[in-house]
């Protein structure tokens, strides 16, 4: 890329030459602030390699840089609470910030999005500290805390590659991650490989499908609204009439699914070679993908920390890094995979649109429970027998 072209993209970041140096003018024998971390000196780069088989733009990678010398200066910590349902689902992101910026402390905490907004809301309300970030499934809580001005707006340069509708147009909140549910099916023990979620009501699946409960999860529940939609009423009946296994999580189903006589799951994973599934995308159902949002709190103990972490995940360097589809429109998809926007049968922004409809979603919830009972069992979190099955135990 031209020194020019380079240039012009960091002013619109609000960037320069002169600022990425800025953390470097400092006499080496300059002494850091009670209880910070020291930037860096010099102009060498105080980067980390970046993740292997990744694509690093230059423009990006320098503002990387800048911003990484600047959450140093500012103490060096980085505090990130993210959603999942299995304490080991954000490691991999973990090790690639440490990797990348070495000297940064990062603290991340993986808990259910749905406990972790009610403790952001707690705090906000009570003047407690919140997290630098936070990086949640329930998008809805974005735009609240948007309209509640509790949001740092920040474009980094990666958030004009993202897809129309996945950042805030202020600079509020934006895309890190691109989640999808795909049905799973055991590799032996099937007759025939199922195409559609009513072949999971064939005779072969009853009390040998594995499944998350839908009125625990919204990501869930919104599949099964859709099956509604689809098929009717009717099919919620009869696939309790499966007399199907309940689990609380979306993780430890989808490992499960060819052990123990599980012969199905219908908000899984890609599977993996290794694995004794086998996963679809479905040709004619409806099945979800969603962004993961995420956003830094304007009265945040670590701005600039927070800052550096909305501008690594809206990277190439990082998007490149993942399998699966990926939120930015210069990266294609992997092999097997086409373009998201070629399937009739999905839309992120669909998911996002029906995360605001809070009293139809609370409906869906007292009707699932009508069908299939009421949760039971502990956070996936923290359950010793959930997590024994991922290996963790």
């Amino acid at each position: 890329m031209e020194r020019r072209q380079v240039l012009q993209l960091l002013a619109a970041s609000g960037l320069s030459i002169t600022s990425l140096a800025a953390g470097a003018a400092a006499p080496a024998n300059a002494s850091a602030p009670a209880g910070k971390r020291r930037a860096p000196t010099g102009t060498a780069s105080c980067l980390g390699p970046a993740t292997e088989g990744s694509q690093p733009l230059p423009q990006e990678t320098a503002e990387l840089e800048h911003l990484y010398r600047k959450a140093l200066q500012a103490g060096g910590k980085l505090t990130i609470w993210a959603g999942g349902d299995a304490p080991n689902q954000q490691d991999t992101l973990k090790g690639k910030l440490q990797k990348r910026f070495p000297d940064l402390e990062i603290t991340l905490q993986v808990r259910l999005s749905k406990e972790h907004d009610v403790e952001i809301d707690k705090r906000i309300a009570e003047g407690g500290v919140l997290p630098d970030v936070t990086m949640l499934q329930t998008s809805h809580d974005f735009e609240n805390w948007k309209a509640q001005d509790r949001l740092l707006p920040f474009k980094p340069l990666g958030v004009r590659q993202q897809f129309p509708g996945y950042a805030d147009p202020d600079g509020a909140f934006l895309a890190a991650n691109m989640y999808a549910f795909f049905p799973m099916y055991a590799k032996d023990g099937v007759e025939g490989s199922p195409s559609v979620y009513p072949d999971f009501l064939q005779p072969q699946y009853k009390e040998h499908l594995i499944l998350t409960f839908p009125h625990d999860d919204d990501a869930v529940l919104y599949v099964y609204d859709k099956m509604i939609k689809q098929y009717g009423e009717d099919f919620l009946d009869q696939l309790a009439a499966q007399k199907p296994h309940f689990v609380r999580g979306t993780a430890a189903p989808a490992v499960m699914v060819g052990t123990r006589g599980y012969l199905g799951n219908l908000t899984g994973r890609t599977a993996r070679a290794n694995e004794p599934s086998r996963s679809y995308i479905p040709g004619k159902d409806w099945f979800i993908s969603w962004t993961q949002r995420a956003a830094v709190f304007r009265e945040a103990p670590n701005t600039d920390a927070g800052k550096l972490f909305l501008a690594y995940v809206a990277s190439k360097e990082y998007q490149s890094s993942y399998g699966g589809w990926r939120t930015r429109q210069d990266l294609t998809p992997p092999a097997g995979m086409q373009p998201l926007s070629s399937y009739g049968n999905t839309d992120p922004l669909d998911f996002l649109a029906w995360m605001r409809e809070r009293q139809h979603i609370d409906a869906l919830k007292e009707r699932m429970t009508s069908v299939f009972g009421p949760v039971t069992g502990e956070s996936p979190l923290t359950d010793p027998e959930l997590l024994a099955i991922l290996g963790l135990g």
